[in-house]
């Protein structure tokens, strides 16, 4: 999945404009209604009467709206949770109280995590499909990183997988979007986004690297 924040702009951008006209057809149809039937002197109140066509016209209307939202909200959900047949990179995330660890299954040895002093370091390439194997030791928190609008639950005993595309060059700040605890604001981290030559530059020299046979 690239940068999510494309992928719901599009939804927001069908979404909008049925809302607004639908808001506007209702607030235009209750003022007439006021306008046109308020008591007047003289006028007494008559049965109302049933229209079966309008009815069914409203009912078809309001289906066909419905039928257009959740094809748009379902296609791009399977566009946001496709996973790429080869990603790039791989990075293991595991939530803990209060904090973060990320190994990386290529670079053994290798592990950022999160430190009395300082908040750990997501490092991924940019520009490619970063696959990412979300876990919990505890309870339930929430792998969320705004920049990109995208946040994934994690559940004690379950392991959950998902594709992201970071843009390059960036520090992009993370959290946990899930109240978890008393500690709940320390659970910060940070998405280093690194071109291809800086990145491999950084898996050369990465704390913990273990040397190659």
């Amino acid at each position: 999945m690239s940068v999510t924040q494309h992928e719901f702009g599009r939804v927001q951008a069908v979404y909008l404009p049925i809302a607004a006209a639908v808001f506007a057809i209702v607030v235009a149809a209750f003022a007439f209604t006021l306008v046109r039937y308020r008591a007047r002197p003289g006028r007494a109140a008559r049965p109302t009467r049933e229209h079966p066509r309008l009815e069914a016209l409203i009912a078809l209307g309001l289906a066909a709206i419905v039928a257009v939202l959740v094809t748009v909200t379902f296609r791009a959900d399977a566009r946001e949770t496709h996973l790429a047949a080869r990603p790039a990179f791989r990075v293991d995330v595991v939530a803990f109280k209060w904090g973060w660890q990320f190994t990386y299954p290529s670079l053994p040895g290798v592990v950022d995590r999160t430190t009395p002093r300082s908040p750990p370091l997501l490092h991924v390439p940019a520009g490619v499909p970063v696959a990412v194997a979300l876990s919990t030791r505890d309870t339930t928190h929430a792998f969320w990183v705004p920049a990109v609008r995208y946040k994934r639950d994690a559940w004690p005993g379950v392991t959950q997988t998902f594709d992201l595309t970071f843009p390059a060059g960036q520090h992009l700040s993370g959290r946990c979007a899930q109240y978890c605890g008393l500690r709940h604001s320390d659970m910060v981290f940070v998405v280093q986004s690194l071109g291809r030559r800086a990145f491999a530059a950084w898996a050369a020299r990465a704390p913990g690297r273990r040397p190659g046979p």
